[in-house]
């Protein structure tokens, strides 16, 4: 089945481009036919890793818009998933995505799911407490096949259990309803600033023999 990872949290620097970077890795490793799509075009981080990228298209939306003109926004969007062969496609979307995600997940997951996607939304869990209050109300990750909250661990040096996620009822409540738990391991500061001056080069390929890094930033 075709798959649309859906890198969601509605703040900003909890981890989302990471997140839709290793995903995006993970769909070239598998050979599938991978397309990246920014919604944060402001900053466009996740775009500029993969642009020209052999085995990747990347497409640029404005998803941090609300009302009509999100509709349009999403509506362009699946025109060009429809017309593409993509099988494999890894949205990045921008801090306050709920107005354009959560405000059109009625179009968004049933014409994903017609297209033979199967949606899944990663929420990135941030340090506030309205973190919970916004995951168990997000509409897309209610409707969508699969959900996960990923703790980013580089994000928690100041509250290494995160309040939403160590507090009963909020985890709960997520678990309850389908969701799963996962995290992305801290990455030390040096080997992250290494990742930032290679740019358009897979994290894969980062890692991999042929890398232009040193051995033990590789293992790292």
């Amino acid at each position: 089945m075709k798959t649309l990872i859906v890198c969601h949290g509605d703040k900003g620097g909890v981890g989302k481009s990471i997140f839709a970077m290793l995903t995006a890795d993970y769909g070239l490793q598998c050979g599938r036919s991978t397309t990246v799509i920014e919604g944060d075009i402001k900053i466009g981080d996740v775009a500029k890793r993969y642009q020209g990228v052999s085995g990747v298209s990347v497409l640029g939306i404005d998803l941090d818009k609300s009302g009509r003109d999100a509709e349009n926004a999403i509506t362009s969007l699946f025109r060009q998933l429809e017309d593409s062969e993509a099988d494999f496609v890894v949205l990045n979307a921008p801090a306050n995505a709920h107005k354009a995600l959560d405000s059109q997940a009625e179009i968004i997951v049933p014409v994903a799911q017609d297209l033979e996607f199967e949606v899944c939304v990663a929420w990135m869990v941030g340090l506030e407490e309205s973190c919970a209050r916004l995951a168990n109300l997000s509409v897309i990750c209610e409707m969508a096949d699969k959900k996960i909250a990923v703790i980013n661990r580089h994000e928690s040096q100041y509250d290494p259990d995160f309040f939403w996620l160590s507090d009963k009822t909020d985890r709960d409540i997520w678990v309850k309803s389908g969701g799963m738990l996962g995290e992305i391991p801290d990455l030390a500061s040096r080997v992250a600033a290494k990742l930032k001056e290679n740019q358009g080069v897979p994290l894969a390929f980062l890692a991999s023999k042929d890398s232009p890094l040193h051995l033990v930033d590789r293992q790292v």
